[in-house]
């Protein structure tokens, strides 16, 4: 297993970008969770098999349809709180 924390930035929020983050996620078998910032850019923490997580990280950074994701900033090994789910989180 192995953990992220990540920060994406750009066009990520009210495109539905959260939504697409967690059915990828979900796609992917992993464990966690998603948020909007205040700063406009949106917060995931994530935790799986290493190959579906670096799966995921790819697809987060290509983003949605409605969504322009201009970079990703991916912290490994964060200490991600999950109940056996991938949440949004308010």
């Amino acid at each position: 297993m192995t953990s992220i924390h990540a920060i994406a930035y750009g066009v990520v929020q009210g495109v539905g970008f959260r939504n697409f983050v967690q059915e990828a996620a979900e796609k992917n078998h992993l464990y966690g969770w998603v948020r909007n910032r205040k700063d406009g850019a949106v917060e995931i923490a994530a935790e799986g098999e290493k190959t579906e997580v670096e799966q995921f990280i790819q697809m987060v950074k290509k983003g949605n349809a409605f969504s322009r994701v201009e970079r990703v900033e991916v912290e490994d090994g964060a200490d991600v709180q999950h109940d056996r789910q991938f949440s949004i989180r308010r």
